[in-house]
């Protein structure tokens, strides 16, 4: 069989977001007089029951779970974000033109629910396609806005190239087994019955294709798009790709990896261990220095990828997705509530810089409460749930020393895992100390926090706490 058959009833999510989008720009179109902001609480709340109809395979459904939660938060989030989505769009208080920043991401969404349910790479690279060409867009949403530009158009570029890598890959898979089905029986027989040309082959189109879904991922050498795309494109755009993406792009690492089960290379993990520590270092060393907040989570957003790079070193059963989902929902909850901050106080205060954070801490004692643990989160606190992840990367890894001959290769990562989550502290707590150590200016007033940021934030916040001491209190750690 050289491609996968597939049912319309399996898509029946997919196509219900796409409906969503459609009833968006239909009703955009024909009924003016709606307020476009509602179409923001329409597409959340339709993302939201969508994703009680998710089925399929269980960990891969959990990945469609987590991308359709993270694009109705972000969906979301434009609604709070609409002062600045109007002022950089149309330079005035009228909404014309602002309901494609919520219809765009439903269809995206639905691009990445899709590919979690391929079982080959041409509905893989097809479903991948609908998310990056919805990115484009969103990526350079703001067209009076000359950062949003320079987002769109760089990653219109990289994208490109990443697509021709798994074009590439997609054919020199064909060429190598004679099939497009993502199966271990394949690779069992190109790596164990086949000759030496075609198993050099067959590695060469499986590395092509793990690298245009490390551009997903933001796995180095693929990283360099995520800095400038994540300070120059609409935050809310910003927080879609920081996790929706993502998600998508570890659910293909995760899906291409799966036929290795039993099938295993040492080669394949040497890479694995090689990019992990560059993504690490890269990551947690441009974070240093940076004075964007988006910016720092995009660097922040490197560094995560390479600690969830761990689980898939030496293991990419469904034990391995388990703890990649797992870590996945730490960040999402975490990051997508720095996003709301973050967004909040670019419509109050002007700017995106830490140094609007300021005497939160004295202003918004409350919202700086839940700041921290935020950003407490994403360096590893304990009491959160991005402490009990990250431990859980550290067990991983260690848990991989069975290979004695990489044994070497696992110490390195592991100190430079360490040395990471140790950095992770400083950047991370740079928000915070700008809350509470920074004196008060005259011109910091007091925030107001909307209704949906305060309730978005403090669920978040009470997730990631709650999930965070419950191992510890059962003594499941």
């Amino acid at each position: 069989m050289i491609s996968a058959t597939y049912t319309w009833a399996q898509f029946i999510p997919e196509f219900t977001l796409v409906g969503l989008a459609t009833v968006i720009l239909m009703a955009d179109c024909f009924l003016p007089k709606i307020p476009k902001s509602f179409y923001a609480i329409f597409g959340a709340v339709g993302a939201i029951a969508t994703a009680f109809c998710m089925g399929g395979d269980a960990e891969l459904s959990r990945f469609r779970v987590l991308a359709v939660i993270a694009t109705a938060l972000a969906v979301l989030l434009a609604y709070d974000y609409r002062k600045v989505t109007r002022e950089a769009i149309s330079g005035s208080e009228s909404e014309e033109g602002t309901s494609e920043l919520y219809a765009l991401p439903l269809i995206a969404c639905a691009g990445i629910c899709a590919l979690t349910q391929a079982k080959d790479i041409i509905m893989l690279f097809v479903s991948l396609e609908v998310v990056t060409l919805s990115s484009y867009v969103l990526a350079g949403y703001f067209r009076r806005n000359q950062g949003s530009i320079e987002a769109g158009v760089k990653y219109l570029i990289l994208g490109a190239m990443s697509t021709g890598l798994l074009v590439f890959g997609a054919a020199w898979y064909y060429g190598m087994s004679g099939t497009f089905m993502l199966d271990s029986s394949v690779v069992y027989k190109v790596l164990y019955h086949a000759d030496y040309s075609l198993r050099i082959g067959f590695m060469m189109s499986m590395a092509l294709l793990l690298a245009g879904a490390f551009f997903k991922t933001g796995t180095a050498p693929m990283h360099i798009w995520i800095p400038d795309v994540y300070q120059g494109a609409p935050t809310p755009v910003s927080a879609f790709l920081a996790v929706a993406s993502k998600t998508a792009g570890f659910a293909v690492l995760c899906m291409l990896l799966a036929p290795f089960v039993g099938n295993q290379l040492v080669s394949i993990v040497e890479c694995f261990v090689i990019l992990t520590a560059i993504t690490l270092i890269i990551g947690n060393l441009g974070a240093i220095g940076q004075t964007n907040a988006k910016r720092l989570l995009g660097y922040s957003s490197i560094a995560q990828a390479g600690f969830i790079m761990v689980f898939l070193i030496n293991d990419v059963g469904e034990a391995a997705q388990a703890q990649v989902a797992n870590y996945l929902t730490a960040y999402l909850l975490a990051t997508m509530a720095a996003f709301y901050a973050i967004a909040m106080v670019r419509t109050q205060r002007g700017h995106e810089e830490i140094s609007a954070f300021r005497a939160l801490g004295k202003t918004n004692p409350v919202l700086a409460f839940l700041i921290t643990v935020c950003f407490a989160s994403l360096a590893g606190v304990p009491l959160t749930y991005g402490f009990i992840v990250k431990f859980d990367s550290f067990c991983a890894l260690i848990n991989a020393y069975g290979i004695a001959e990489l044994n070497c290769w696992f110490t390195t990562l592991l100190f430079i895992m360490i040395l990471g989550a140790t950095v992770g502290f400083y950047y991370y707590f740079k928000v915070i100390r700008e809350m509470y150590w920074e004196k008060q200016q005259p011109e910091d007033k007091p925030l107001n926090v909307p209704m949906v940021t305060a309730g978005v934030m403090t669920a978040c916040v009470i997730l990631i706490v709650a999930l965070g001491t419950w191992p510890l209190l059962t003594g499941n750690l």
